[in-house]
């Protein structure tokens, strides 16, 4: 019974692979001499329904990759909105931070200069805290503008994608953990130092509004030309990454040298005014000749 039901499974598969191939193949399924031995003789041809089918399954198969292809186009795009969307939001964020900051320290110098020792407690904090707070603070400040100097200039150098890449993905952190609460710190000290010594930031001697002329003009040179180009410099970086490095370096990191050069400039400055103390330190150690 299995074999008779597999014989008629069979001859029905003949019979309509026959009913849809062409008359010259159906003939040669005959005994006729004329058929036998002839080398081009089709043993087998694919029926116009299975052809069909093939070529519905082949056009399905190339609109779904086509598809696949067009969301994998869409999310890149999307993921590329996305990272210049929140670098555009996370440099919202630092430049309303470094506003307030700016805000805040500079109503502290305004409220010590013009209305007196603010806030009260600074009167009674000893000299020697003040001193220690200001050589720690300045040792932040100072070091930290000299040292992302050396290190950019050394990881520019240096050629190598994967450092250039990891240094401005770390120097904001760096800015953020050395620089700003060093100059705060600095500030802050500075200013107590000034009550203790003197009586008030208001009647200090010459040397520390000096100080204060050079911390400003630092502070509008590195923000004008650090802190602003530090996203088109990550990003610069980023397009000279996607070349394997094979592009000069971008310009945008050969001027940023000489701009931190400058910034290095204000620092020895300020530090210059702070130990000669201009037009200051011959009332105070009248065995030294002035240097200024």
């Amino acid at each position: 019974m299995v074999r008779s039901t597999s014989f008629v499974a069979a001859a029905a598969l003949v019979a309509s692979s026959s009913a849809f191939a062409p008359s010259s193949s159906s003939s040669c399924l005959s005994s006729s001499p004329s058929c036998v031995g002839r080398p081009n003789a089709p043993l087998h041809r694919r029926s116009p329904l299975s052809s069909s089918a093939l070529n519905l399954w082949n056009k399905e198969d190339a609109a779904d990759n086509k598809a696949s292809s067009g969301n994998m186009s869409l999310e890149a795009l999307q993921t590329a909105s996305d990272e210049e969307n929140w670098e555009a939001d996370s440099k919202v964020v630092e430049l309303a931070g470094l506003a307030i900051w700016m805000l805040s320290l500079t109503g502290f110098i305004f409220a010590n200069n013009f209305i007196g020792p603010w806030p009260a407690f600074m009167s009674s904090i000893p000299e020697r805290v003040f001193f220690t707070g200001h050589m720690l603070g300045g040792m932040l400040f100072g070091g930290g503008i000299i040292m992302t100097t050396a290190l950019e200039w050394l990881c520019v150098k240096n050629r190598q994608p994967a450092v250039l890449t990891f240094y401005f993905d770390k120097v904001p952190l760096l800015d953020m953990a050395l620089v700003l609460p060093g100059l705060t710190l600095a500030m802050f000290s500075g200013t107590g130092l000034t009550i203790t010594r003197y009586g008030g930031l208001g009647i200090a001697p010459a040397h520390i509004p000096v100080v204060f002329y050079i911390l400003t003009a630092f502070a509008a040179w590195w923000g004008a030309t650090d802190l602003a180009t530090q996203g088109k410099a990550m990003r610069a970086v980023d397009e000279w990454v996607a070349t394997n490095g094979q592009e000069p370096i971008p310009k945008i990191i050969e001027d940023r040298f000489w701009s931190n050069i400058i910034s290095c400039g204000f620092v020895i400055a300020l530090y210059s005014a702070m130990v000669l103390k201009p037009g200051t330190l011959p009332q105070y150690t009248p065995h030294m000749a002035p240097f200024f």
